[in-house]
């Protein structure tokens, strides 16, 4: 499985690969453990380290490109300025029911803190490929204005879903409030300032206070095949191949047809099949076929033809305009699979 490690360092996420390897089929939902694990401590920051750390409940959304709750370099919302000066929730849940309501945010989240730190806190989230980012925040108390959090955190790399994702946690200053210790008396910033990455002391000491662990839990959903999937898929960094994947039907036949063009041994291969399928069927396995023999146009003859059975694909769409493709081609051709894209659809039917 596929694990990334983050650094939150200044706006950026350095990931690191942990394993290479990714078995997870693609899917339309996911569902993922968000372990929030604190470090922060008098060990980890001893100067004027306070005598009842702690982080406010974490809140936040998930949600696409188009949708931002903070970032680096720019103002913080009143949502934001709330959770980060008192650890309130209200005023930033409500504007990501905004952003739900614009289309552009799909849930609010709402998670437990923690009391003490160093410690724990948990909660499970649903996410979805339309709404494929996380952006989650926790005050950190107490503090004039202090926070941690990610900003627009994918859970997905090469079309499938992480198994896991950790994040460290550096604190944010959030721009509303001028306080340099734990316990400043409250001085509002006029006018406020960009949120920034905090390298002072007592808190911004390069080491992280906490980190988030996503963890995937399950996965689910794909597209029902259908005829809106008819057309030519191909993978763009492997431009030369593709399949031509056809839904189709007679009086009381619903079926697929699959012809897969690319290469062996620095020649043409062709493999060809159809499967029956029923209506609501979200997965196909397909018998293919190699074709050989006989000649060109008038040197064709069909009792040439020879169908040499080569192995199985396997197919299915977890979202529109993408097809995953699983293939067993035997002791000759190994395993594998591969995400492709549509390069073009059958006109007037279009996925949505």
């Amino acid at each position: 499985m596929l694990k990334i490690v983050f650094s939150a360092l200044i706006g950026l996420s350095w990931l690191v690969p942990v394993s290479a390897q990714d078995d997870l089929p693609p899917a339309y939902l996911a569902r993922y453990k968000v372990i929030f694990e604190a470090d922060w401590s008098e060990e980890t920051h001893p100067q004027s380290f306070p005598s009842n750390p702690h982080f406010s409940g974490l809140v936040g959304a998930t949600h696409n490109q188009d949708a931002r709750l903070w970032e680096i370099g720019e103002l913080a919302t009143a949502g934001i300025q709330s959770m980060a000066e008192t650890g309130a929730k209200s005023t930033l849940l409500n504007e990501v029911n905004d952003l739900i309501s614009e289309g552009t945010a799909e849930s609010a989240l709402s998670g437990p803190g923690i009391d003490i730190s160093p410690g724990v806190a948990t909660m499970e989230i649903e996410i979805s490929q339309s709404f494929p980012l996380v952006s989650l925040t926790s005050m950190i108390a107490p503090s004039p204005d202090w926070f941690v959090g990610v900003d627009s955190l994918s859970l997905r790399a090469d079309g499938r879903w992480l198994s896991e994702v950790v994040v460290d946690l550096l604190p944010y200053d959030a721009g509303t409030d001028s306080g340099s210790t734990y316990r400043s008396a409250n001085r509002a910033t006029n006018p406020p300032e960009p949120i920034s990455l905090i390298n002072q002391s007592p808190v911004g000491n390069g080491v992280p206070l906490a980190r988030f662990r996503f963890e995937l839990l399950e996965t689910e959903g794909m597209f029902p095949i259908s005829g809106y999937q008819s057309g030519w898929y191909y993978v763009p960094s492997r431009s030369g191949e593709g399949i031509n994947f056809n839904v189709a039907q007679n009086e009381d036949r619903l079926f697929i047809s699959v012809a897969w063009f690319t290469y062996s041994m620095g020649e043409q291969m062709w493999l060809i099949g159809s499967v029956d399928i029923t209506e609501g069927d979200k997965m196909a396995t397909v018998e293919m076929y190699r074709t050989s023999g006989t000649g060109f146009g008038q040197a064709f003859n069909a009792d040439d033809v020879l169908l040499e059975l080569w192995g199985t694909l396997t197919v299915s769409h977890p979202e529109c305009g993408l097809m995953f493709v699983e293939w067993d081609g035997g002791p000759d051709f190994g395993t594998g699979q591969l995400l492709m894209e549509q390069l073009v659809n059958v006109a007037g039917l279009e996925c949505e």
